[in-house]
């Protein structure tokens, strides 16, 4: 169990972490599992699609993961 910063509830830990160091581990102790598939599953794709994002393009990686961590609030969203 973790307290999510996200919806702000104890849950469940990540059952599945696709990335890797220092932001893996950020996200695994501070986001719960329900909230993390909610990106992954959903927003993940809304952000790709309405940004016209192509992953190959390292910007456009950063750009994603940026977004993830202002979605998650590891970071202040920009106004």
């Amino acid at each position: 169990m973790i307290d999510c910063i996200k919806c702000k509830v104890s849950k469940e830990s990540i059952e599945v972490m696709n990335f890797k160091g220092d932001l893996g581990v950020e996200i695994k102790k501070s986001v719960c599992n329900e909230c993390f598939l909610e990106w992954e599953n959903d927003m993940q794709m809304k952000v790709m699609n309405e940004y016209r994002l192509d992953l190959s393009n390292k910007e456009h990686r950063d750009f994603l993961i940026k977004k993830m961590k202002e979605f998650f609030t590891l970071i202040e969203t920009e106004l």
